[in-house]
């Protein structure tokens, strides 16, 4: 945890989970919290959950007792949680801005997941529970308009701000656009990513189904896997029994940095057709910025900014037909292709960079704090 060197400057107290953590929560602060402290701000992290608390079974009152210890010890102007709407981490960060409140600390609440089953769950035995402690809360931002409706539902009249997840700026460092216009126009094959943890709500399975079909109906493409995850073993026996041609479906296992920035960059198109519990998946908007046309659902956040037929094409179900349908579409035009590479590419820039949506986050720290 960083200690304030300035107390005449604001000082604001984050809670994450680890930031050596895989997930989305930790890449965004770790490619946003240079530019906050930029900002004029003393920033403090306080890191929690169960890599943090890994191997301790008692980790869920640990972290209660190591909140209430650092509001205590830094007293900071502005308390910022990170909950995604499921039981364990509802009811912790809830306790958290229970706590922060009995003290008089604003508090920004920013939902970075949203599981359609626990909103139901809430709405019919524990609204009591959010009214009392995330009702407290001065505003809130959220990644969709479907998850601020709800949060309205549910009584909320404090501020309510859409935001997106956010690109590393060094993930990017020496792509060329051009470059990736030229691959695309000369590619025989057409090189598919799917990238993300191997969930099957995710899509993962389907994918490898629409590209067997099209593989099968003679279509130069191939498809890369990259991720872990509990389904690896199965999905790499499924793909097996399969029986394509060799590397016709790869797996590159997890990948991050360089790698990761090598594969966005070596492919054409970036397939997620998910039905997870997404906030708004930090990978379409990666691959947005390395000129990939994008084949995914209108799920969370996707469906506030995705523009079906110029960024991609959004699947309405998830299924291997429609997936497939949908990956034909763009292989049998190459300047479709090239045009929507073109246009994400510029998009992404403009809209999801490290800096800029550090700048927004920004804007709204000082809004709460007035």
């Amino acid at each position: 945890m960083h200690k304030p060197v300035n107390e005449k400057r604001k000082h604001i107290l984050i809670t994450l989970p680890s930031l050596k953590d895989q997930g989305g929560v930790a890449g965004f602060y770790n490619s946003v919290l240079p530019y906050l402290s930029g900002e004029g701000f003393v920033i403090s992290t306080l890191e929690i959950g169960s890599t943090r608390g890994a191997g301790r079974l008692l980790y869920p009152i640990s972290d209660q007792l190591r909140f209430k210890r650092a509001t205590s010890r830094l007293k900071p102007d502005l308390v910022h949680v990170n909950p995604s709407l499921g039981i364990k981490s509802f009811i912790r960060d809830g306790l958290f801005i229970y706590q922060a409140k009995r003290k008089r600390l604003p508090v920004i609440v920013f939902f970075r997941g949203w599981i359609k089953g626990f909103e139901q769950i809430v709405s019919k035995k524990l609204l009591w529970f959010f009214k009392l402690t995330y009702g407290q809360a001065d505003c809130f931002i959220v990644l969709a308009t479907d998850f601020k409706e709800t949060l309205q539902k549910w009584g909320i009249t404090q501020p309510i701000y859409l935001a997106t997840t956010a690109v590393d700026e060094s993930l990017v460092k020496g792509f060329s656009i051009f470059d990736k216009l030229k691959q695309l126009e000369k590619a025989r094959e057409i090189k598919i990513l799917f990238l993300a943890r191997l969930e099957r709500e995710k899509g993962v399975f389907e994918t490898v189904d629409a590209i067997s079909d099209l593989i099968r109906k003679g279509f130069p493409i191939s498809l890369s896997i990259a991720g872990d995850g509990k389904i690896l073993g199965e999905l790499q026996q499924y793909v097996a029994e399969k029986r394509l041609a060799e590397n016709s479906i790869r797996f590159l296992g997890y990948v991050k940095k360089g790698a990761k920035s090598a594969a966005f960059a070596q492919h054409h198109i970036y397939c997620l057709p998910t039905a997870y519990g997404e906030g708004l998946p930090n990978s379409i908007l990666e691959a947005m910025a390395f000129g990939m046309p994008v084949v995914t659902r209108p799920v969370g956040g996707i469906a506030d900014f995705f523009k079906d037929g110029r960024m991609g094409s959004l699947c309405q179900e998830k299924t291997a037909d429609e997936i497939a349908t949908s990956l034909e579409d763009l292989i049998v035009d190459r300047a479709k292709m090239i045009k929507m590479s073109k246009y994400n590419f510029d998009y992404a820039k403009e809209h999801f960079m490290a800096s800029s949506v550090a700048r927004n986050l920004v804007d709204i720290y000082q809004q709460t704090m007035v």
